[in-house]
């Protein structure tokens, strides 16, 4: 009786044992990986190892978690991967973790340093800036710091723009964007100063208010534009026959906030008028109610009839009457 129990006992176990054998999964962790951005699985950072194809293909499947940020490390140990078996349904006494204790994941990183990037934002720039018969400094106010981003390089775009298109000068922002697969991993202004010199027209000598220029008390030099204030003059031609509306000291800039073209006509003044109608030509004198240019409708007073009248202004001397 006894034998036969042994044999029994003898004859199940070599019928369970390669059953029991079959069932077991071998997990052979790596200690170190670097991955792309991703989510990481346990393919990712393992060799799984079993007769069960379908349970292998299962925990190679199941995730752990997202990638680290550029530049770091996530290490991963054992008891957190034993947990995700468990919450997957995976019998952990099937499972056997060989090699290492945990794994450490990087993610494969790119540097942008901040010179690349204030490098970037320059060359853009004075692409942008007007072209002209100017003279420019551009001075990087502040170096951005290094940027690190989880791409390879050739996969990082680079888009750069301005804020402000319609500045040339003083203090500029450039706005700095590094993306990839439409995912955007920093944006950041990189700010310059912009300085601006040109020939401009100035005063020869101190110019006194209501004074009317010429050639003889202007000239042109050379002088940093960037921080006046209004259109400056280019030539000494487009201001020849102006007035000052304020005094100017010498070498001072000339803009348009100092000087004036002067009227045509000035409110009292005497002139012609010019009354004309199909029947007839009638050239009267007039007296001007009001200050003027040339092409404006004014009022005047026709100095035989005293009535008022209205009519443009020709020239300093004559006003057509409008009917």
């Amino acid at each position: 009786m006894k034998t036969r129990i042994l044999l029994f006992f003898l004859i199940s176990m070599f019928v369970l044992i390669p059953e029991i054998i079959a069932n077991k999964i071998e997990v052979d962790l790596i200690p170190r990986v670097v991955l792309k951005e991703k989510t990481i699985t346990f393919s990712d950072i393992s060799t799984v190892t079993g007769d069960d194809v379908d349970l292998v293909n299962e925990i190679n499947n199941i995730e752990i978690g997202m990638t680290p940020w550029a530049n770091s490390n996530r290490r991963i140990a054992l008891d957190f991967l034993k947990m995700r078996l468990k919450s997957s349904n995976i019998s952990i006494s099937d499972v056997t973790f060989i090699n290492a204790k945990s794994v450490v994941v990087s993610v494969e990183s790119t540097k942008v340093t901040g010179h690349e990037i204030a490098q970037k934002a320059k060359e853009y720039l004075l692409n942008a800036l007007p072209e002209a018969s100017r003279e420019i400094t551009v001075e990087l106010v502040r170096t951005p710091g290094d940027k690190w981003i989880p791409r390879s390089i050739d996969e990082i775009d680079f888009d750069i723009s301005l804020p402000d298109i319609s500045k040339d000068r003083g203090n500029i922002d450039v706005i700095v964007s590094a993306t990839s697969d439409g995912k955007r991993f920093f944006k950041i202004p990189v700010s310059f100063k912009v300085r601006v010199y040109e020939y401009v027209a100035v005063a020869r000598r101190r110019i006194g208010r209501n004074q009317q220029l010429t050639k003889g008390n202007l000239s042109m030099a050379r002088r940093e534009t960037t921080k006046i204030r209004g259109f400056a003059f280019f030539s000494i031609k487009d201001l020849v026959g102006m007035v000052t509306i304020t005094s100017i000291q010498p070498n001072t800039i000339l803009t348009e906030s100092v000087v004036e073209m002067p009227p045509t006509i000035k409110q009292g003044s005497i002139v012609k008028l010019l009354i004309q109608t199909s029947g007839f030509r009638i050239v009267t004198k007039g007296m001007a109610q009001q200050t003027g240019y040339t092409g404006e409708v004014i009022k005047v007073k026709n100095m035989d009839s005293k009535k008022l009248l209205y009519g443009e202004i020709i020239d300093s001397n004559s006003i057509r009457i409008a009917f």
